[in-house]
Protein backbone atom coordinates (compact mmCIF):
# COMPACT_ATOMS: atom_id res chain seq x y z
CA UNK A 1 0.00 0.00 0.00
CA UNK A 2 1.26 3.45 -0.91
CA UNK A 3 2.53 5.51 2.02
CA UNK A 4 2.03 9.03 0.58
CA UNK A 5 -0.58 10.73 -1.58
CA UNK A 6 -0.01 14.08 -3.32
CA UNK A 7 -3.12 16.27 -3.46
CA UNK A 8 -3.25 19.05 -6.07
CA UNK A 9 -5.29 22.20 -5.49
CA UNK A 10 -5.53 25.89 -6.19
CA UNK A 11 -3.83 28.16 -3.68
CA UNK A 12 -6.74 30.25 -2.40
CA UNK A 13 -7.74 30.05 1.25
CA UNK A 14 -10.97 28.26 0.31
CA UNK A 15 -9.25 25.81 -2.04
CA UNK A 16 -6.69 24.93 0.63
CA UNK A 17 -9.47 24.43 3.18
CA UNK A 18 -11.22 22.05 0.77
CA UNK A 19 -7.97 20.16 0.15
CA UNK A 20 -7.55 19.80 3.91
CA UNK A 21 -11.09 18.42 4.13
CA UNK A 22 -10.23 15.87 1.44
CA UNK A 23 -7.04 14.87 3.26
CA UNK A 24 -8.94 14.46 6.55
CA UNK A 25 -11.56 12.28 4.86
CA UNK A 26 -8.94 10.07 3.21
CA UNK A 27 -6.88 9.72 6.40
CA UNK A 28 -10.01 8.79 8.35
CA UNK A 29 -10.05 5.59 6.29
CA UNK A 30 -6.24 5.18 6.06
CA UNK A 31 -4.74 6.83 9.17
CA UNK A 32 -1.16 5.78 8.41
CA UNK A 33 -1.18 7.56 5.03
CA UNK A 34 0.93 10.71 4.65
CA UNK A 35 -0.59 13.47 2.50
CA UNK A 36 1.20 16.29 0.70
CA UNK A 37 -0.81 19.28 -0.59
CA UNK A 38 0.62 20.66 -3.83
CA UNK A 39 -0.49 24.18 -4.80
CA UNK A 40 -1.01 24.74 -8.53
CA UNK A 41 -1.61 28.14 -10.12
CA UNK A 42 -4.44 28.02 -12.66
CA UNK A 43 -5.39 30.18 -15.63
CA UNK A 44 -8.47 31.35 -13.75
CA UNK A 45 -6.28 32.63 -10.92
CA UNK A 46 -3.73 34.26 -13.25
CA UNK A 47 -6.12 36.06 -15.61
CA UNK A 48 -8.05 38.38 -13.31
CA UNK A 49 -7.88 41.18 -15.88
CA UNK A 50 -10.77 39.79 -17.97
CA UNK A 51 -14.23 38.35 -17.20
CA UNK A 52 -14.21 34.73 -16.07
CA UNK A 53 -16.20 33.58 -19.08
CA UNK A 54 -13.43 34.84 -21.40
CA UNK A 55 -10.49 33.13 -19.70
CA UNK A 56 -10.72 29.83 -21.60
CA UNK A 57 -10.39 31.58 -24.95
CA UNK A 58 -7.56 33.84 -23.79
CA UNK A 59 -5.64 30.96 -22.18
CA UNK A 60 -6.25 28.51 -25.03
CA UNK A 61 -7.75 25.92 -22.69
CA UNK A 62 -10.82 25.43 -24.92
CA UNK A 63 -13.60 23.68 -23.00
CA UNK A 64 -11.57 22.97 -19.86
CA UNK A 65 -12.68 24.68 -16.67
CA UNK A 66 -10.57 27.78 -16.12
CA UNK A 67 -9.67 26.57 -12.62
CA UNK A 68 -9.16 22.97 -13.77
CA UNK A 69 -6.85 22.78 -16.81
CA UNK A 70 -3.52 23.43 -15.06
CA UNK A 71 -4.35 21.00 -12.26
CA UNK A 72 -5.25 18.31 -14.79
CA UNK A 73 -1.94 18.89 -16.58
CA UNK A 74 -0.14 18.20 -13.30
CA UNK A 75 -2.29 15.13 -12.75
CA UNK A 76 -1.54 13.80 -16.24
CA UNK A 77 2.19 14.40 -15.74
CA UNK A 78 2.21 12.42 -12.51
CA UNK A 79 3.15 15.45 -10.42
CA UNK A 80 0.11 14.82 -8.21
CA UNK A 81 -1.98 11.71 -7.50
CA UNK A 82 -5.32 13.35 -6.84
CA UNK A 83 -6.86 16.72 -7.66
CA UNK A 84 -9.38 18.49 -5.43
CA UNK A 85 -11.86 20.78 -7.16
CA UNK A 86 -14.99 22.76 -6.44
CA UNK A 87 -17.15 20.59 -8.67
CA UNK A 88 -19.08 23.56 -10.04
CA UNK A 89 -15.81 24.67 -11.72
CA UNK A 90 -15.53 21.46 -13.73
CA UNK A 91 -17.04 21.05 -17.21
CA UNK A 92 -19.73 18.37 -17.60
CA UNK A 93 -17.60 16.36 -20.02
CA UNK A 94 -14.33 15.05 -18.57
CA UNK A 95 -11.12 14.13 -20.34
CA UNK A 96 -11.09 10.36 -20.96
CA UNK A 97 -7.82 10.05 -19.02
CA UNK A 98 -9.41 11.10 -15.73
CA UNK A 99 -12.29 10.12 -13.48
CA UNK A 100 -14.08 11.40 -10.40
CA UNK A 101 -13.07 8.89 -7.77
CA UNK A 102 -15.16 10.47 -5.01
CA UNK A 103 -17.18 13.46 -3.88
CA UNK A 104 -17.34 14.63 -0.27
CA UNK A 105 -20.70 15.18 1.48
CA UNK A 106 -22.28 18.26 -0.06
CA UNK A 107 -22.51 21.59 1.74
CA UNK A 108 -25.48 23.95 1.48
CA UNK A 109 -25.99 24.63 -2.22
CA UNK A 110 -27.52 28.09 -2.39
CA UNK A 111 -25.99 31.50 -3.00
CA UNK A 112 -25.58 34.14 -0.31
CA UNK A 113 -25.91 37.90 -0.72
CA UNK A 114 -23.30 39.86 1.25
CA UNK A 115 -24.51 43.41 1.90
CA UNK A 116 -23.16 46.62 3.32
CA UNK A 117 -25.12 48.22 6.12
CA UNK A 118 -27.94 50.43 4.85
CA UNK A 119 -28.07 48.90 1.36
CA UNK A 120 -31.36 49.56 -0.44
CA UNK A 121 -32.70 46.14 -1.49
CA UNK A 122 -34.74 47.78 -4.25
CA UNK A 123 -31.76 49.50 -5.92
CA UNK A 124 -28.73 47.28 -5.57
CA UNK A 125 -25.43 47.27 -7.42
CA UNK A 126 -23.92 43.81 -6.98
CA UNK A 127 -20.49 42.46 -7.86
CA UNK A 128 -20.18 39.09 -9.60
CA UNK A 129 -18.08 37.36 -12.25
CA UNK A 130 -20.76 34.79 -13.08
CA UNK A 131 -23.03 35.05 -16.13
CA UNK A 132 -25.51 32.84 -14.25
CA UNK A 133 -25.66 35.25 -11.34
CA UNK A 134 -25.96 38.23 -13.70
CA UNK A 135 -29.07 36.71 -15.25
CA UNK A 136 -30.49 35.57 -11.92
CA UNK A 137 -30.07 39.10 -10.51
CA UNK A 138 -31.93 40.58 -13.47
CA UNK A 139 -34.77 38.06 -13.07
CA UNK A 140 -34.97 38.00 -9.27
CA UNK A 141 -35.07 41.81 -8.89
CA UNK A 142 -37.10 42.36 -12.09
CA UNK A 143 -34.48 44.70 -13.49
CA UNK A 144 -34.16 47.04 -10.49
CA UNK A 145 -30.73 45.65 -9.49
CA UNK A 146 -27.61 45.79 -11.65
CA UNK A 147 -24.30 43.92 -11.68
CA UNK A 148 -20.70 44.93 -12.21
CA UNK A 149 -17.82 42.56 -12.90
CA UNK A 150 -15.75 41.57 -9.89
CA UNK A 151 -13.10 38.82 -9.70
CA UNK A 152 -10.96 37.26 -7.00
CA UNK A 153 -11.11 34.85 -4.09
CA UNK A 154 -13.51 35.32 -1.18
CA UNK A 155 -11.25 37.69 0.77
CA UNK A 156 -10.47 39.76 -2.33
CA UNK A 157 -14.15 40.15 -3.16
CA UNK A 158 -15.05 41.10 0.39
CA UNK A 159 -12.28 43.71 0.35
CA UNK A 160 -13.47 45.08 -3.00
CA UNK A 161 -17.00 45.32 -1.63
CA UNK A 162 -15.85 47.32 1.38
CA UNK A 163 -13.58 49.62 -0.63
CA UNK A 164 -15.90 50.30 -3.58
CA UNK A 165 -18.40 53.17 -3.17
CA UNK A 166 -20.30 51.74 -6.16
CA UNK A 167 -21.00 48.31 -4.71
CA UNK A 168 -23.85 47.52 -2.33
CA UNK A 169 -23.14 43.81 -2.16
CA UNK A 170 -21.65 40.71 -3.71
CA UNK A 171 -22.92 37.19 -4.33
CA UNK A 172 -20.97 34.16 -3.11
CA UNK A 173 -21.67 30.48 -2.59
CA UNK A 174 -22.90 29.81 0.94
CA UNK A 175 -20.81 26.60 0.93
CA UNK A 176 -17.57 28.55 0.61
CA UNK A 177 -18.56 30.99 3.33
CA UNK A 178 -19.40 28.14 5.70
CA UNK A 179 -16.10 26.39 5.01
CA UNK A 180 -14.23 29.59 5.81
CA UNK A 181 -16.13 30.00 9.08
CA UNK A 182 -18.51 32.76 7.92
CA UNK A 183 -21.71 31.17 9.15
CA UNK A 184 -24.94 32.83 10.22
CA UNK A 185 -26.49 36.07 8.98
CA UNK A 186 -23.53 38.43 9.48
CA UNK A 187 -19.77 38.57 9.22
CA UNK A 188 -17.01 41.00 10.13
CA UNK A 189 -14.18 41.43 7.65
CA UNK A 190 -11.20 43.67 8.41
CA UNK A 191 -13.28 45.57 10.96
CA UNK A 192 -16.33 46.10 8.73
CA UNK A 193 -19.66 44.48 9.57
CA UNK A 194 -21.59 42.99 6.67
CA UNK A 195 -24.92 41.18 6.58
CA UNK A 196 -25.58 37.86 4.85
CA UNK A 197 -28.88 36.99 3.17
CA UNK A 198 -29.35 33.41 1.99
CA UNK A 199 -30.98 33.25 -1.43
CA UNK A 200 -33.70 30.64 -1.94
CA UNK A 201 -32.45 27.79 -4.10
CA UNK A 202 -35.59 27.85 -6.27
CA UNK A 203 -36.04 31.60 -6.65
CA UNK A 204 -32.29 32.22 -7.12
CA UNK A 205 -30.94 28.93 -8.44
CA UNK A 206 -27.36 27.90 -7.70
CA UNK A 207 -24.76 26.68 -10.14
CA UNK A 208 -25.05 23.02 -11.02
CA UNK A 209 -22.87 21.00 -8.61
CA UNK A 210 -22.46 23.96 -6.26
CA UNK A 211 -21.40 22.94 -2.75
CA UNK A 212 -19.74 19.68 -3.86
CA UNK A 213 -16.02 18.90 -3.59
CA UNK A 214 -14.63 16.49 -6.20
CA UNK A 215 -11.60 14.22 -5.98
CA UNK A 216 -10.23 13.53 -9.46
CA UNK A 217 -7.65 10.88 -10.34
CA UNK A 218 -6.01 9.32 -13.40
CA UNK A 219 -8.26 6.59 -14.71
CA UNK A 220 -5.42 4.06 -14.78
CA UNK A 221 -4.31 4.74 -11.19
CA UNK A 222 -5.89 1.89 -9.24
CA UNK A 223 -3.73 2.51 -6.14
CA UNK A 224 -5.03 6.06 -5.70
CA UNK A 225 -8.58 4.94 -6.45
CA UNK A 226 -8.37 2.44 -3.60
CA UNK A 227 -7.35 5.23 -1.23
CA UNK A 228 -9.87 7.82 -2.42
CA UNK A 229 -13.02 5.87 -3.32
CA UNK A 230 -14.01 5.02 0.30
CA UNK A 231 -14.66 8.71 1.07
CA UNK A 232 -17.38 8.98 -1.60
CA UNK A 233 -20.77 10.22 -0.35
CA UNK A 234 -23.48 8.21 -2.09
CA UNK A 235 -26.32 10.75 -2.09
CA UNK A 236 -24.07 13.60 -3.20
CA UNK A 237 -22.66 11.37 -5.93
CA UNK A 238 -26.11 10.52 -7.28
CA UNK A 239 -27.18 14.18 -7.38
CA UNK A 240 -24.04 15.46 -9.05
CA UNK A 241 -24.18 12.66 -11.62
CA UNK A 242 -27.52 14.05 -12.76
CA UNK A 243 -26.32 17.65 -12.69
CA UNK A 244 -23.13 16.89 -14.62
CA UNK A 245 -25.02 14.82 -17.19
CA UNK A 246 -27.31 17.80 -17.77
CA UNK A 247 -24.28 20.07 -18.22
CA UNK A 248 -22.75 17.57 -20.63
CA UNK A 249 -25.96 17.41 -22.68
CA UNK A 250 -25.96 21.20 -22.91
CA UNK A 251 -22.23 21.21 -23.68
CA UNK A 252 -22.19 24.09 -21.23
CA UNK A 253 -19.19 25.89 -19.80
CA UNK A 254 -19.02 28.93 -17.50
CA UNK A 255 -20.20 31.21 -20.33
CA UNK A 256 -23.62 29.49 -20.49
CA UNK A 257 -26.20 30.94 -18.08
CA UNK A 258 -27.72 27.80 -16.59
CA UNK A 259 -28.50 26.86 -13.00
CA UNK A 260 -30.12 24.03 -11.11
CA UNK A 261 -29.83 21.16 -8.70
CA UNK A 262 -30.98 17.61 -8.01
CA UNK A 263 -32.34 16.20 -4.74
CA UNK A 264 -32.96 12.63 -3.65
CA UNK A 265 -36.11 11.58 -1.82
CA UNK A 266 -36.05 7.84 -1.35
CA UNK A 267 -36.49 6.12 -4.69
CA UNK A 268 -37.14 9.36 -6.56
CA UNK A 269 -34.87 12.15 -7.70
CA UNK A 270 -36.14 15.66 -8.42
CA UNK A 271 -34.21 17.80 -10.87
CA UNK A 272 -34.86 21.52 -11.25
CA UNK A 273 -33.10 23.89 -13.61
CA UNK A 274 -33.31 27.29 -15.23
CA UNK A 275 -31.79 28.12 -18.60
CA UNK A 276 -31.52 31.64 -19.99
CA UNK A 277 -32.10 32.03 -23.70
CA UNK A 278 -29.91 34.46 -25.73
CA UNK A 279 -32.58 37.14 -25.31
CA UNK A 280 -32.44 36.70 -21.52
CA UNK A 281 -35.77 34.89 -21.26
CA UNK A 282 -35.63 32.28 -18.46
CA UNK A 283 -36.87 28.75 -19.12
CA UNK A 284 -37.61 26.75 -15.96
CA UNK A 285 -37.94 22.98 -15.96
CA UNK A 286 -38.68 20.32 -13.36
CA UNK A 287 -38.28 16.60 -13.94
CA UNK A 288 -38.58 13.58 -11.66
CA UNK A 289 -37.20 10.08 -12.11
CA UNK A 290 -35.68 7.10 -10.31
CA UNK A 291 -32.81 7.89 -7.96
CA UNK A 292 -30.88 4.88 -9.23
CA UNK A 293 -30.75 6.39 -12.76
CA UNK A 294 -29.44 9.97 -12.40
CA UNK A 295 -28.24 10.19 -16.01
CA UNK A 296 -31.72 9.20 -17.21
CA UNK A 297 -33.23 11.92 -15.01
CA UNK A 298 -30.87 14.44 -16.59
CA UNK A 299 -31.78 13.20 -20.08
CA UNK A 300 -35.46 13.66 -19.32
CA UNK A 301 -34.83 17.19 -18.04
CA UNK A 302 -32.81 17.99 -21.16
CA UNK A 303 -35.61 16.74 -23.41
CA UNK A 304 -38.05 19.01 -21.58
CA UNK A 305 -35.70 21.95 -22.09
CA UNK A 306 -35.40 21.21 -25.81
CA UNK A 307 -39.20 21.07 -26.11
CA UNK A 308 -39.37 24.60 -24.66
CA UNK A 309 -36.58 25.90 -26.88
CA UNK A 310 -38.10 24.41 -30.02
Amino acid sequence: MRKTIRIGTRGSELALKQAEMAVAAIKAHTPELEAEIVVIHTDGDARTDIPLCQVNKAAGTQDKGVFVAAIERALAAGEIDCAVHSLKDMPGQMDDNFELAAVLPREEIWDALILKKGADMNRLTLGTSSVRREQMVRTYWSGTAKTVSIRGNVATRLRKLIESPELDGILLARAGLNRLGYKGDALTFEGTELSIVDMGKDSFMPALCQGAIALEIRKDDSDTRALVAPVNDTETSLCIRAERAFLAALQADCSVPVAGYATCNGDFMMFRAIYFMPNGMPVRITHRGPTESPEAVAAGAYEKLLSHLN
